[in-house]
């Protein structure tokens, strides 16, 4: 009569041994890679949720009020050297040289599965056709020390409100800012008519 009772508990045992391994096998995977972490107690002033601009996909948000000056967060991710195969995606950054000896031989970050909540801000325009926007509200520091990239912002930003930011000098933005929806979705916001010209600066 106990044959049945004992076949269920090695049933169940081998299910859970089953959905333990591969679970086990990613944490060990994990901890291999080599990245630079964040501070997780600051993802907490933001959310991620879908972004306002089209075609942007997720974006970054305030969940509390953020004062003019305060760090919104760290951006981290997977550290790349100069041999890695991943140059080119759109989360890339790099290290600031002054930090080079101290995270060699890394000199960039992958921030697309590591990078926190910071990875996914979105970028607006400083000027449309000449005009200021005023848009970005938040920019990207890098420091000489770790953490090495922080979000800071440029002016008080309320609960709720989506935080926008430049990717410098070196990102390729035309492919997206040159999207018919995003042009007239930010000179929708900046009260001009762009279906003539169009020219923005980061």
């Amino acid at each position: 009569m106990r044959k049945p009772y004992y076949i269920y508990i090695l049933f169940f045992s081998a299910i859970l041994i089953l959905n333990i391994f591969p679970l086990l096998h990613a944490q060990k995977s994990a901890q291999k890679i080599p990245l630079l972490r964040v501070n997780r107690e600051y993802d907490k002033r933001t959310i991620v949720k879908t972004s306002t601009i089209p075609y942007a996909g997720n974006g970054l948000f305030a969940a509390v009020k953020i004062k003019k000056g305060e760090v919104i967060g760290e951006l981290g991710g997977r550290l790349v050297s100069d041999d890695d195969s991943s140059h080119g995606n759109h989360y890339i950054a790099s290290i600031p040289e002054c930090a080079w000896e101290k995270t060699h031989p890394y000199k960039y970050i992958d921030s697309k599965d590591y990078g926190g909540n910071v990875s996914r801000i979105n970028f607006a325009p400083s000027e449309i056709n000449g005009i200021e926007t005023d848009f970005q509200n938040a920019a990207i520091e890098q420091l000489c020390q770790h953490p090495y990239f922080i979000l800071s912002a440029l002016k008080d930003i309320e609960p709720g409100a989506e935080i926008w930011s430049s990717y410098g000098p070196n990102y390729d933005y035309d492919d997206f800012m040159t999207l018919p929806e995003v042009r007239d979705f930010f000179c929708g916001l900046l009260k001009i008519d762009c279906s003539e010209k169009f020219t923005y600066s980061y």
